[in-house]
């Protein structure tokens, strides 16, 4: 923030610093003067800012005794923002709590609403509006030397440094049990700007070993400025509940707690029965891994509502992008609708590009709102999803996307892996189809949405739904429209699942992980939960949690999208919650 300097400019700041100072210690604002020096010669438009040679819009004018100054080439090195208003045909210089207007013809000028005399009649020339020099430098409160055509401002501006924020937090207690919960409570505050960020490091929900533990919470500000506190926090020898159990009781949807595998595996399998309905679903993920080739990464004609999934790694040294065109090969122009959409990447983990891309999906689905319309004009290409050709991906960055889509009429929809400096629609007509890489899935199905019905209530003892297995899940079937063949979506990556169960009181709605890594998202109850906030499912050795029911039987109504990039099967685990020690 800047001000020019004078008496009572002065002594306002400074109060304030000293305010601050005693109210706010650790946060004190920082202020440093800058002096500037611009000199001006009579009937030249060249002008010196601190020894930097710059030219005026107008040279200076001398008229009836006074010099004049073009306003917008001043005005600006004062830091002022200058427009103009075609209403009240004025030209406003704004700067912090300073607005300034001037009108050509006026001989006063309006000061924060109050109208002070100018010396001389403001007037226009080649269209610079042209004011005093000895007005402005009195309204700016800067000094002014003449001698003979030779003219020099002098003013002074206070600087003052964004503060930084304060951290600070507190937990519940100081002295824990092994296993017993902690509760934090962020006390940070910054009194003159917002917190962008917040780190924790050795935070935990509990501790399962005795002694001291460091917790430290790093902020930051909107500015960059950032603060730093920890505290200890001591556990004793006493054990109040071992992992898993605390993580039943206590751990927050989103995160994670430690489960046997092999108990997993005794747990009663749910059963269910499974209706699919005709919503066409397309997957663009053969060939995954990409090595430099340009071409088409798959092609169909499409009409009405789908689904599109493009998962992809640049596994090359150059620049890659990769885009969904829209061509419109009839007399008429075709409407588009794009419904929902969530990208994840370009990023270097591809488990973190599919489960960024599948919660951002959700999370625009659960709006029911269009993210855009367009339209695509007979004979010709559009690009449908400029997002995710925006940031091209480099070397070893994976990108995946989500898309739903409504067209009025058949279009050809092509998605194509190019270098980022070509042209796409221009390119389109002479790029060869790629070839499969004979593990991944490249196809089109018709039965893209998938329902599971459970007739009985969860969650009276362990109990899990088995997902993605391919055997009570099958995997949906379809063809790959470039070679005509059989395709089916193996891991059935990209159908949308709806359940709604019925979930005994004080039951952990829980995901495990069987066929290796997962990270994903679900809509619980219309609500994003992410599997997992800044971390992933590892193994089958860990429980992510859903959703934890209360004291009464809930209605629990789970949507989602098995994500790319991770292993299936899951198991959907439904887990009584220990009673509380405490």
């Amino acid at each position: 923030m800047k001000r020019n300097k004078s008496g009572s400019v002065k002594l306002i700041v400074i109060s304030t610093v000293l305010a601050w100072q005693l109210l706010f210690p650790f946060a004190a604002v920082q202020a440093s003067d800058a002096s500037h020096v611009l000199a001006l010669t009579a009937d030249k438009a060249a002008m010196s800012h601190n020894g930097q040679e710059l030219a005026a819009d107008q040279p200076v004018v001398e008229k009836d005794n006074l010099a004049y100054i073009p306003l917008k080439s001043v005005a600006l090195l004062y830091g002022f923002s200058v427009t103009y208003d075609a209403a009240a045909k004025e030209t406003v210089a704004s700067k912090e709590d300073m607005t300034l207007r001037f009108k050509a013809g006026a001989k006063t000028i309006d000061v924060n609403g109050t109208a002070v005399e100018s010396a001389g009649e403001i007037f226009s020339q080649k269209g610079s509006l042209m004011i005093p020099l000895r007005t402005w430098a009195d309204i700016t409160e800067s000094e002014l030397k003449v001698s003979g055509s030779e003219y020099t401002l002098s003013w002074t501006e206070v600087i003052v440094e964004p503060s930084p924020p304060v951290a600070n937090f507190k937990t519940d207690k100081s002295v824990y049990r092994m296993g017993e919960n902690i509760r934090y409570e962020d006390l940070s505050e910054d009194e003159h700007s917002e917190i962008v960020k917040r780190t924790w490091t050795g935070k935990a929900s509990a501790f399962f070993e005795p002694g001291e533990h460091e917790v430290t919470l790093r902020v930051e500000n909107e500015h960059g400025k950032s603060d730093t506190i920890t505290h200890k926090i001591t556990v004793t020898n006493d054990s109040l509940y071992t992992p898993n159990e605390h993580g039943l009781l206590y751990a927050e949807p989103g995160s994670k707690f430690p489960v046997d595998r092999n108990d997993v595996l005794v747990y009663e399998p749910v059963n269910y029965t499974t209706t699919t309905s005709p919503m066409t679903f397309v997957r663009s993920n053969s060939p995954e891994h990409l090595y430099g080739e340009e071409g088409i990464g798959y092609q169909d004609t499409l009409s009405g509502s789908f689904r599109i999934n493009i998962h992809n790694q640049n596994r090359s040294q150059q620049d890659i992008s990769v885009y969904l065109l829209a061509t419109n090969h009839g007399t008429s122009d075709a409407n588009v609708t794009l419904n929902a959409f969530g990208m994840g990447g370009p990023t270097k983990y591809v488990s973190t590009s599919g489960k960024t891309a599948v919660s951002r999906f959700l999370d625009s689905l659960a709006k029911s709102e269009p993210v855009r319309t367009m339209k695509v004009p007979a004979g010709e290409t559009v690009v449908v999803l400029p997002e995710i050709s925006k940031s091209p991906m480099k070397g070893g960055l994976t990108m995946t996307s989500y898309s739903e889509i409504h067209t009025d009429q058949e279009l050809e929809f092509s998605v194509v892996i190019l270098n980022p400096d070509k042209d796409p629609i221009e390119a389109l007509p002479e790029l060869p189809v790629l070839e499969r890489d004979g593990k991944h899935v490249r196809g089109t199905f018709p039965e893209g949405n998938r329902t599971f019905h459970v007739n009985q209530v969860l969650g009276a003892k362990p109990q899990r739904m088995i997902i993605g297995d391919n055997d009570l899940d099958t995997f949906v079937t379809g063809s790959d429209s470039v070679t005509g063949l059989e395709e089916v979506n193996i891991g059935n990556t990209g159908v949308l699942y709806d359940v709604e169960l019925q979930v005994a009181p004080h039951t952990l709605v829980g995901l495990n992980a069987r066929g290796g890594h997962y990270a994903g998202a679900f809509l619980v109850n219309g609500k994003v939960v992410n599997m997992l906030d800044g971390s992933i499912l590892i193994n089958p050795e860990e429980v992510g949690v859903l959703h934890r029911t209360g004291d009464r039987e809930e209605t629990v109504h789970l949507t989602f999208v098995l994500a790319s990039g991770s292993n299936l099967p899951i198991h959907m685990l439904f887990l009584p919650v220990p009673e509380a020690k405490e």
